[in-house]
């Protein structure tokens, strides 16, 4: 069956370059060309026919099948979503890959800052990375937080209700107080996201007043971290990979 033509920044994580919002920022930089020329955002190329390369180096317009990897990953606090900048060396989660993967480009799906930690998933599949991470694809993410002090039950429909912030409105889709003896009344929450926007959760604490001492992801879709200790990763087969999706 004939090839159709695709978005450009669709080729680039198709052929393993960079998940799609990373080839869009290739593009407005001016590092992708398309048959010579400078390459924009929203162009089509169709492989087979169009030459592309990133900072001159051709992408193979012919892209081979390649094996898909997706690992579950237990981030700990303190190592970054980042591939890393060797001005400012620090932990990042692609440090954890077992050695023989370290070879191909990985991506991560959801980013958690450094202080937050939880369940990351780490793959070789640009177009994966999308998949998972794009808004329009709604799949439900858990966390648990941890507050520095009491929570009023006034709050927590403030956060269902939605934060303004910033000029984003921010919403959690279900929020609800967890039994914690240690902890005492209000500081133990869960909390449902759909969007993923940026710092979410921290961001609607901390509109409230609320400062953050501990958040954790525990689950993407019906997909559970069970098992994992922070720093451990393990393989998903596709059984698994279908439960980020049901």
């Amino acid at each position: 069956m004939e090839r159709e033509p695709e978005r450009l920044q669709k080729f680039l994580a198709r052929a393993g370059v960079a998940a799609r919002r990373k080839g869009e920022a290739l593009i407005r930089e001016g590092r992708v060309k398309v048959n010579g020329s400078m390459a924009v955002l929203g162009q089509s190329v169709l492989a087979g026919r169009d030459h592309v390369s990133v900072d001159g180096k051709p992408i193979s317009s012919h892209l081979r099948q390649r094996q898909r990897w997706v690992f579950l990953f237990h981030k700990p606090r303190g190592v970054v979503c980042t591939h890393g900048d060797p001005r400012f060396p620090q932990r990042t989660v692609f440090d954890f890959l077992p050695p023989k993967y370290r070879q191909e480009r990985f991506f991560f799906c959801g980013r958690l800052d450094k202080e937050s930690q939880g369940m990351l998933l780490l793959t070789n599949d640009g177009a994966f990375v999308q998949q998972v991470s794009h808004p329009s694809a709604r799949i439900p993410k858990i966390y648990h937080v941890t507050l520095q002090r009491a929570m009023e039950p006034g709050d927590l429909k403030r956060l269902s209700i939605g934060i303004e912030d910033d000029g984003e409105q921010l919403l959690a889709e279900r929020v609800r107080f967890l039994p914690s003896a240690s902890l005492g009344p209000q500081r133990h929450l869960e909390i449902q996201l759909r969007q993923g926007k940026k710092r979410e959760i921290r961001r609607m604490l901390e509109a409230l007043g609320h400062r953050v001492h501990r958040l954790k992801r525990i689950r993407i879709g019906r997909l559970e971290m069970r098992g994992l200790a922070p720093g451990q990763l393990r393989l998903l087969d596709e059984r698994e990979i279908a439960l980020l999706f049901t």
